[in-house]
């Protein structure tokens, strides 16, 4: 059972599609990695809760969308070193588009 809070944060990580919806990167960062919590936002914004209480928030300046999974990746990435889940490496990147066609790829460094 549990508080109200922590019902919400059991809800969220077995049912990570009701918050975003199927084919969502958020929703593929919480199955990927156990026990965390996220959500994305409007303007690029980003949060994460690990099990363990550590936790990220990431705003990308210019207010779009498509650095925020990369750079949350890349921060997690580095926080969980060796434990990372392989799922996690997975949304590190994301295509980059010209014409229809994939002509690169958006990484944080």
């Amino acid at each position: 059972q549990g508080s109200a809070e922590a019902r919400v944060a059991a809800a969220m990580r077995r049912h990570p599609e009701l918050l975003a919806g199927e084919g969502r990167d958020v929703t593929a960062l919480i199955r990927a990695v156990p026990g965390l919590i996220a959500k994305d936002g409007f303007e690029g914004v980003q949060a994460v809760a690990l099990a363990d209480g550590t936790s990220l928030a990431v705003k990308i300046a210019d207010g779009s969308d498509r650095a925020r999974m990369p750079v949350t990746a890349k921060l997690l990435l580095e926080h969980l070193g060796d434990l990372a889940p392989a799922g996690l490496r997975q949304l590190a990147s994301s295509p980059a588009y010209g014409g229809g066609e994939v002509v690169g790829e958006l990484a944080a460094l």
